[in-house]
């Protein structure tokens, strides 16, 4: 399975219901994030809290389960 980033190209994904605490996500034009925190759950949906790894901001995400994410193997 793959998802397609701008100005990267196909990385290999996974389903968003498969993200875990510590977890980099990678986004459009090479962005990175870390996953701080899991804050909920339903049968759905997925809430996490990042960190941008290039400003240092936190946000809160709301994911399908299904949706494709791509995950930074280390």
């Amino acid at each position: 399975m793959t998802i397609q980033l701008q100005s990267i190209g196909h990385v290999p994904a996974t389903l968003a219901q498969d993200i875990k605490p510590g977890n980099t996500l990678l986004w459009n034009f090479g962005e990175t994030s870390t996953v701080l925190e899991i804050v909920s759950t339903t049968a759905k949906t997925l809430t996490v809290k990042t960190r941008s790894d290039r400003s240092g901001n936190e946000y809160v995400r709301r994911f399908n389960k299904t949706r494709k994410v791509a995950i930074i193997k280390k």
